[in-house]
């Protein structure tokens, strides 16, 4: 019995296979992705390291998969050149002196036991973002449940903003955070919205475009003319909301 299979009767919602491609020159890793859940369409990203990674339905064929791939060519190469343009940004200390990101401004990181009077462990004070502790692991720890419980907040306003604005929106639909690398969010079969916790460090804006793209899956659940057309109508700026949180993604999810 293949592995596939067995995946399939174990019930294994995805199977991953590796392999490579020549495209403009160079041998790509591809990463392929078949999903057991109800995915129509196949899609193509780039990871952090400019492989490509390819997302299909178990039922899509090769010919299918590599004619995607080779479509697409001349878009994966510039998108390439562009993640090697881009400068990598390492790892935070979590020490005094440090920039970090909140719905789109830059604070510097203040830490110490004395640093606010009150109960609060976290804190935006002026320019500054005040941390009740001087411990890199635990400033982590603090910081990471604090922009999640800000995001939950925030997040939340704004999907019920648009919920009232959008006419096919009926109700505030159910909204789940996860922090991840390389979605900004998704919407669910079901209507369920999901979104990055990292979202909570771009603008307004930014996560405004976010949580309208996701709602208009829940009309049209798919990336058709019919899909964009209920963008442009809900947020004619969207596409250069998009560029913005494209070009500040790298710094946003930096952990």
């Amino acid at each position: 019995m293949s592995a596939s299979l067995k995946d399939l009767l174990r019930g294994n919602a995805e199977e991953r296979t590796q392999r490579s491609v020549c495209i403009g020159g160079e041998r790509l890793n591809v990463t392929l992705i078949r999903s057991r859940r109800r995915r129509r369409k196949l899609s193509l990203q780039l990871d952090a390291e400019g492989g490509l990674v390819v997302r299909a339905p178990f039922a899509a064929r090769r010919e299918e998969i590599d004619g995607l791939i080779f479509r697409n060519s001349d878009w994966i190469v510039q998108r390439r050149q562009e993640l090697q343009e881009q400068p990598r940004h390492i790892g935070f200390r979590f020490i005094d002196g440090e920039a970090h990101l909140f719905l789109g401004r830059s604070y510097v990181l203040r830490t110490g036991a004395d640093v606010m009077p009150n109960s609060q462990k976290v804190a935006i004070v002026d320019s500054e973002m005040l941390v009740q502790t001087r411990s890199p692991d635990a400033i982590s720890r603090l910081l990471q449940k604090w922009y999640c419980q800000q995001a939950q907040q925030h997040f939340q306003q704004r999907l019920a903003i648009f919920s009232v604005q959008l006419p096919w929106v009926n109700t505030v639909p159910a909204l789940r955070l996860r922090r991840m690398r390389s979605r900004w969010g998704s919407c669910s079969s079901s209507g369920r919205l999901c979104l990055n916790t990292h979202l909570i460090k771009a603008s307004e804006r930014c996560i405004d475009y976010v949580i309208v793209h996701e709602l208009c899956h829940l009309q049209e659940f798919n990336h058709s003319p019919r899909f964009y057309a209920l963008m442009d109508a809900a947020m004619p700026e969207w596409r250069e909301c998009k560029a913005e949180l494209e070009a500040c993604g790298g710094v946003i999810i930096r952990e």
